[in-house]
């Protein structure tokens, strides 16, 4: 890979930034990418300690990551103790952030600070999938690092070949670039099922907005809690960009191959505004759903509007 010969390169030159902003769609790479560049920096190969670093038990670096929609404030203060102490076992200290993008305001401000004033050989790993919600502050005090996007037919044939169905492979390529993420989806979380669930929300938003509003109800029971809620809502934006797609007549990768004979049905009844309404809707549910709005009246919101 050419970014760890970039990586072996910086550390061999002695050139390393203080901080440095992983961004790009692929996750996975940029977690991969970043375990690597912190183990060069703490252990120059050194086997016990790589050993460390891989299971987080190594003294000089913090991983913080996060399954809620925020990373807590908690998690912040005792990174910044952490990194306010000195090197015990290696010359550098590192901390990886996974999903900075996923900070409060107050958390991106208090890690602005440590990054205008960073203690000695203190070097932050930041990962994000969306760089437009961060500070440009923060952007200025990085150095970027940019990963080209991933490509989906790859991403489906690995998922495939972890044991993935194709049709659930296709979905999970528009919800996840995380492949470990995708996984864990398929194997703790019933992905089929709230992908079932999808389906028949999105056919019951278009041809009968009552019985939608009663179908929340069960929408709710197998997306009960936030990521999954807004799991729920990014597999169904992927529905209906697949109805988009259908209705122009645009040959891409889809998100529900095995139901497209439905979607193109379906795209039939819809006008270009009519398909552009219910994505933008659903887009505005995800963004209140973040700011923790109730999560019931988030989505009877999204289906009435969307009819409107």
């Amino acid at each position: 890979m050419q970014l760890t010969k970039e990586i072996d390169h910086l550390i061999s030159a002695k050139q390393l930034s203080h901080a440095y902003l992983f961004e790009g769609d692929n996750l996975f790479e940029m977690k991969s990418t970043a375990m690597y560049f912190a183990e060069q920096i703490l252990c120059d190969a050194e086997q016990n300690c790589v050993s460390k670093v891989q299971s987080f038990n190594h003294p000089d670096f913090v991983y913080i990551q996060s399954d809620e929609t925020t990373i807590k404030k908690q998690q912040i203060e005792e990174l910044l103790r952490k990194m306010n102490q000195k090197p015990i076992e290696s010359q550098y200290k590192v901390y990886i952030i996974e999903a900075f993008d996923k900070l409060t305001v107050q958390g991106e401000n208090s890690i602005l600070k440590f990054l205008e004033e960073p203690p000695p050989n203190t070097i932050a790993l930041l990962l994000t999938t969306k760089k437009d919600q961060i500070l440009p502050t923060i952007h200025s005090r990085c150095q970027l690092v940019h990963f080209k996007p991933a490509s989906k037919e790859n991403y489906i044939e690995e998922l495939k070949l972890s044991g993935i169905s194709s049709a659930i492979a296709h979905t999970l390529s528009f919800v996840t670039s995380d492949k470990e993420e995708a996984i864990v989806l398929t194997e703790e979380q019933s992905f089929t099922q709230l992908r079932k669930s999808v389906t028949k929300l999105a056919e019951l938003m278009v041809k009968d907005t009552q019985m939608a509003m009663i179908y929340l109800i069960e929408c709710t029971k197998i997306a009960n809690t936030r990521p999954l809620q807004q799991l729920y809502l990014n597999s169904l934006n992927a529905y209906f960009q697949d109805v988009l797609h259908a209705k122009i007549q645009l040959e891409v990768i889809k998100a529900y191959p095995d139901v497209e004979a439905e979607i193109t049905e379906i795209s039939k009844h819809l006008s270009l505004n009519d398909i552009s309404k219910y994505i933008q809707v659903i887009t505005e549910a995800n963004r209140k759903l973040a700011q923790n709005v109730n999560a019931t009246l988030v989505l009877e919101q999204m289906v009435i509007n969307g009819k409107r």
